[in-house]
């Protein structure tokens, strides 16, 4: 034999002002809750607390989260040197937005190869678009004529910095002197084809920072002999004395 629980009370139920007992089954489930108290002030406000808080979670985790691929210095980069394809590789940043945007992405690598740089870059460090010099922004240049093993025997790059020696012969002798140090070379020519490299001279273009000294290149391009010294990369250089030599009887 099955017994049933006794039927609850509803004393909500009124009718003529009097209470009336209706009587529900504890089995039925209880009834939701209506939109109407959703709506309520505290209910609604919970809401949007919670959807405010998910909305800036998501923000910042998509900030910290997405990458942007930009350049990066895969050596230590002196001022004044043009950018070539193996002084840069690519890095991926995250970060905010406005800083992201101080830098020079992957996709303007051709825009920027070719240009000066108009501070250094340590290595590893990401390229900056203020350290690359407008393009427009071009220097004095000087184009020396040089034997081939007496430019460092091919191995002078653009972007080194040299020291222009030329000696000068006479009847007395001979006399060497350092004409310009410094100089950064922006363009190494070949020797032509068919001559030996030995007697082959090469043209080297080299920036000017004072053009008073075109003067003496020229003449020594002319009427000397020129031997090209690289400096190191310490920027430190040590005084030339010139040197003479006494000539025959």
């Amino acid at each position: 034999m099955r017994f049933r629980r006794p039927l609850a009370a509803d004393p909500h139920a009124s009718e003529n002002g009097r209470v009336q007992v209706r009587l529900r089954d504890p089995e039925e489930p209880a009834p939701r809750p209506s939109l109407r108290r959703l709506g309520r002030p505290l209910p609604l406000i919970g809401v949007l607390l919670v959807v405010v808080a998910l909305a800036g979670y998501w923000s910042v985790y998509s900030a910290t989260t997405h990458r942007t691929s930009v350049l990066v210095a895969a050596h230590d980069l002196q001022a004044g040197a043009p950018l070539r394809p193996s002084d840069l590789r690519v890095g991926e940043l995250a970060g905010e937005a406005g800083t992201l945007s101080s830098l020079v992405p992957e996709r303007e690598l051709e825009t920027v190869l070719g240009r000066e740089l108009a501070a250094p870059v340590s290595q590893g460090a990401p390229l900056a678009r203020a350290a690359v010099a407008p393009s427009g922004a071009a220097r004095a240049a000087f184009t020396l004529v040089v034997p081939a093993l007496r430019a460092l025997g091919g191995s002078l790059r653009p972007g080194d910095r040299v020291t222009v020696l030329a000696t000068f012969e006479s009847g007395a002798g001979a006399r060497a002197r350092a004409l310009a140090r410094g100089l950064r070379v922006l363009a190494v020519g070949l020797p032509p084809e068919g001559l030996d490299r030995a007697s082959a001279s090469v043209p080297v273009t080299v920036a000017l920072t004072d053009p008073s000294v075109a003067a003496a290149l020229a003449l020594a391009n002319s009427e000397g002999k020129i031997d090209l010294l690289r400096e190191g990369a310490t920027g430190r250089t040590a005084p030339i004395p010139p040197a003479s030599a006494q000539g025959g009887s």
